[in-house]
């Protein structure tokens, strides 16, 4: 009897099960649902194009919308198969605009079984700007921290893949362009830096800007070469010559620039003295003040990196005062002179430098002159020049030499008077 009963239960539960499923399916066969996250597909974009106009905002939105039908054909629905459509054709000017969209069902479902019952947003928020393209943003080149003790960047030669990149977009964000950088880390470099690096784009203050994803460019990133070389920094120096009084105690010599920085390798620059020569100067020829322009001269496989090939050495001579005598040619020694020459001039001015202790106690009579006709004659100038000496312990110096003096010749063996 207990058994028949529970039979029975099983029984009735298994037609009650029957029927709802009847009821749910074939008897009530509608349904409604909800579908979130559609794609807004917008037409008419190419129009915008050749306005110049672009979307700029609400072209990413999500739409929902409230369906009812058969579930058969709820079933074909979801933000895959359904599409919202919405027309930019008609927006002639940049702005924000309020749109209409309609829905696309998929082929498989037929609309007449199937309807809309609520939608959101109701419109869609979009915004249109203006494009504007610049063809030619300059890019510059930046180093952030130093290369290792010993090694320079050498800028003469580095490369860039471009020297500018152009940029479209809305023209609010390209306006802001005013160029463009690469930057590379050369911190502890001693070899080529051969990289890719990207391109970061500044305003006129030099802030980076953060753009929106409506602004393209040419390029992303620029191949970048750098090569870093090895260096030595040489100080120059110039020698001097004693001379015309004055010595290396009197003279003040700048150099400028006192050093010279040259690149090549290890062991040519190993081989490098730390010091340079690059001007013998006798200060016999040196009144005052004189500058000369140097060219240093290098060992092979050397280098200068200096901005200026030239280097300009200033010397100045102080504490020394200047005395001419007036020497008459009558007081002049003559050695090997030809037979019946005279001299044509009376006399002879000589300047003489030194301190001015020295110069104070100098007499006429200590200059010893003398004409070699042997060693000094120029017989078709006809003029000897003259060799001027001074008291072994007297410090001055003769200057502004060559002195020479005329000199006339009286008929002999068959020659002519000349003078």
């Amino acid at each position: 009897m207990q058994k028949s009963k529970i039979l029975a239960f099983l029984l009735a539960l298994v037609v009650s099960i029957v029927l709802w499923f009847y009821a749910v399916t074939v008897v009530n066969p509608d349904d409604t649902i909800t579908i979130s996250g559609i794609s807004v597909q917008f037409e008419g974009t190419e129009a915008l194009t050749s306005q110049g106009l672009m979307l700029t905002g609400g072209d990413s939105t999500k739409v929902s919308i409230k369906v009812s039908g058969r579930r058969s054909d709820l079933k074909e629905l979801n933000n895959e198969t359904v599409t919202a459509i919405a027309d930019v054709t008609r927006i002639a000017a940049s702005g924000s605009y309020q749109l209409s969209w309609s829905v696309v069902w998929p082929s498989t479902v037929a609309t007449g079984d199937i309807s809309e019952t609520s939608r959101a947003p109701s419109r869609i928020s979009v915004t249109v700007s203006d494009i504007k393209e610049n063809p030619e943003v300059p890019i510059e080149l930046e180093y952030t921290g130093e290369p290792k003790t010993g090694y320079m960047i050498d800028k003469s030669n580095l490369t860039l893949g471009t020297q500018s990149i152009s940029v479209r977009g809305p023209a609010e964000e390209v306006n802001k362009i005013a160029r463009a950088v690469v930057r590379v880390d050369v911190t502890d470099a001693d070899a080529l830096i051969d990289t890719d690096c990207p391109v970061v784009l500044l305003d006129k203050d030099g802030n980076e800007l953060s753009l929106s994803q409506y602004v393209t460019s040419s390029a992303d990133s620029v191949r970048v070469t750098i090569p870093i070389l090895q260096y030595k920094d040489i100080k120059l120096n110039a020698t001097l010559i004693s001379g015309g009084g004055a010595t290396s105690e009197d003279a003040e010599v700048t150099i400028e620039p006192s050093t010279l920085r040259v690149t090549g390798n290890t062991a040519v620059l190993d081989a490098m003295a730390d010091e340079l020569t690059i001007r013998t100067i006798d200060l016999a020829q040196i009144t005052g003040t004189e500058t000369f322009e140097v060219t240093p001269e290098l060992p092979s496989g050397v280098t200068s990196r200096a901005d200026s090939q030239t280097v300009k050495i200033t010397v100045t001579l102080k504490g020394l005062v200047t005395k001419e005598f007036t020497v008459p040619t009558a007081n002049i020694l003559r050695k090997e002179a030809p037979a019946g020459m005279t001299f044509a001039d009376q006399n002879v001015k000589i300047t003489v430098r030194g301190r001015a202790s020295v110069m104070s106690t100098l007499r006429m009579e200590d200059l010893t002159v003398t004409a070699d006709f042997s060693r000094h004659y120029d017989a078709a100038a006809k003029q000897v020049e003259l060799e001027v000496a001074l008291p072994a312990n007297v410090s001055a110096g003769v200057i502004g030499g060559p002195y020479t003096v005329q000199v006339s010749l009286s008929e002999t063996d068959g020659g002519n008077t000349e003078s």
